[in-house]
């Protein structure tokens, strides 16, 4: 489709576009935002860890073992902890609806990250460089390493038509499935994500 083929029809259906965007960035992503938060809460409190889950997905949204709380800090700090994060699209933008992010317009998506506050960027990005045996052992199960950004992190992809029909039941369960599945995955990780915490303080 044409540039101005595509012009034409957005200024014709102008009314339904905006009702629609104004609809996915407000009940939609409150929708949304509630459902994702108390899915964090309930394997959180199973899993006896802390952090913060807001129900608004602009917020930010993390969450830890205490095991990997910075010693004798009285603040929120962690050698490593996992965040809600939201990747950006192929060229680069951003999508304009939290629907488009958890349906992966353009190639934007959601995953869980890992982070630390004890390392600055250049030291975190050191470590995930030299430890090349356990990030490959992160790699196999299952994470995504990119020591160059700094990145870690267990990737998600939902499905739609899943995301369509728990709007329409208001039963998220199965469409929020993969974002159970890599809480986990990282549970399942652990013993390495542990070791991980341990060359983390020893740099710091």
């Amino acid at each position: 489709m044409s540039q101005t083929s595509a012009g034409a029809i957005i200024v014709r259906h102008i009314e339904e576009l905006e009702a629609a965007v104004r609809y996915a960035r407000g009940p939609m992503s409150k929708a949304l935002g509630n459902a994702v938060a108390e899915l964090l809460t309930d394997e959180t409190r199973r899993l006896g860890w802390n952090g913060d889950i807001p129900r608004d997905l602009n917020e930010q949204i993390w969450f830890a073992p205490n095991e990997w709380r910075t010693a004798n800090d009285s603040e929120d700090y962690y050698d490593l902890f996992i965040e809600l994060e939201d990747t950006d699209c192929i060229d680069g933008g951003d999508t304009r609806t939290w629907i488009g992010t958890f349906c992966g317009f353009a190639g934007a998506g959601i995953r869980l990250g890992l982070d630390t506050n004890a390392l600055g960027p250049k030291s975190w990005k050191s470590l995930l460089r030299k430890e090349s045996d356990l990030i490959d052992q992160l790699l196999d199960a299952g994470f995504l390493c990119d020591a160059k950004k700094g990145e870690l992190a267990v990737l998600m992809t939902f499905d739609r038509d899943a995301l369509a029909q728990a709007f329409a039941d208001d039963d998220f369960d199965e469409a929020l499935l993969p974002l159970a599945q890599a809480i986990e995955r990282i549970v399942k990780a652990r013993p390495l994500l542990d070791e991980l915490v341990g060359l983390i303080r020893q740099r710091a």
